[in-house]
């Protein structure tokens, strides 16, 4: 049974986020990210709404629907994208604390966003995951959260 989350304003004032209702321990799955599949192009005719899509092959995206459309993004995230759909606490998360993950790990369409995180180790601008510094790179491989055709065309 997945973690009890809420929606609520995000703190830095741009959208709503998902909020843990309850402490959740790391290494726990918070939920699995669903919608109906959207092809590149359908992405881009989006426009800014692009940003709800979730890059789970090179011309293959998830359109999410709520609850996980609204998990934001942070350079210093608490959760990750495991296995393409699971969205996994990194650390404990405490009851109240917005639910974040680095969009980076997801994308490699050359699609940007400016960031307005607040993190220390924010970036600035949200990029694909090729254009992310090398040491970070290595620490989300080592992590394992990286989507698998990211993954799949860098060995390539």
């Amino acid at each position: 049974m997945p973690p009890a989350t809420h929606i609520a304003p995000a703190p830095n004032g741009i959208g709503d986020g998902l909020f843990a209702s309850d402490d959740i321990a790391a290494g726990r799955e918070i939920l699995q990210f669903s919608g109906p599949l959207r092809t590149l192009a359908e992405v881009r005719a989006k426009g800014p709404l692009a940003a709800n899509a979730l890059q789970i092959g090179l011309t293959s995206y998830i359109d999410l629907e709520p609850p996980g459309r609204l998990v934001n993004h942070s350079c210093d995230p608490n959760a990750a994208v495991f296995d393409n759909i699971r969205l996994v606490a990194l650390r404990t998360i405490i009851a109240g604390e917005e639910i974040l993950f680095d969009y980076s790990t997801t994308i490699s369409d050359g699609w940007t966003m400016e960031c307005h995180c607040g993190s220390r180790r924010c970036r600035g601008l949200v990029v694909a995951f090729q254009l992310l510094p090398r040491p970070l790179q290595l620490k989300y491989a080592l992590l394992g959260c990286v989507q698998r055709f990211i993954v799949e065309s860098v060995e390539a």
